[in-house]
């Protein structure tokens, strides 16, 4: 039936092996195990003896599948690296690089977390976010820069989100400065 194969063509139907996990067929009187077909890309099963590829399901979120593979379990898909995503709206081939102003420092994620507020991402994939410097800030989540303190204001810690204004009797003449005169 299928979803089996025989490796003899002359034993009965009592002899048939089912179609291995991970692998599906929908061909009768199959003698051998190469018409058992894997699961495509992106795709595991860990049942045995399928008879249509539709009863291989996707990865899960944050986890793929490569090309031309074929895997047995959900533990059999690999984990997206730190710095991507793979969420159910994509194809479970590949996982995607976090955008600018994001990042994931955990494998296996299925979404990108923002850079907070004194903080940076200037580029794709991204394990973790800069500090904004002495002298920058960042005031909004997943912010790709960081601007300089405004004349008058300073900031002299690292990765902050605000600039302090300049006390009486002192002055700011710059932008970017780490204290006032």
């Amino acid at each position: 039936p299928k979803g089996t194969f025989s490796r003899d063509p002359s034993k009965d139907r009592a002899q048939c092996n089912p179609c291995s996990p991970g692998k599906w067929s929908n061909v009768t009187s199959a003698h051998n195990n190469a018409v058992c077909r894997n699961c495509s890309a992106g795709r595991y099963s860990s049942a045995a003896g399928m008879s249509k590829e539709s009863s291989c399901i996707f990865c899960p979120q944050g986890k793929f599948g490569e090309e031309g593979g074929h895997t047995t379990s959900a533990q059999g898909c690999q984990d997206c690296h730190k710095g991507q995503y793979r969420g159910d709206d994509q194809e479970a081939t590949s996982c995607k690089a976090c955008g600018k102003g994001f990042y994931q420092n955990t494998e296996g994620q299925a979404s990108c977390l923002p850079c907070l507020p004194g903080e940076f991402g200037n580029e794709t994939g991204m394990h973790l976010c800069h500090k904004c410097d002495i002298g920058k800030v960042s005031e909004e989540p997943n912010s790709t820069k960081c601007n300089h303190c405004l004349a008058g204001f300073y900031q002299k810690s690292k990765g902050q989100a605000s600039c302090s204004p300049c006390l009486p009797g002192e002055f700011g003449n710059e932008t970017g400065m780490q204290k006032c005169h």
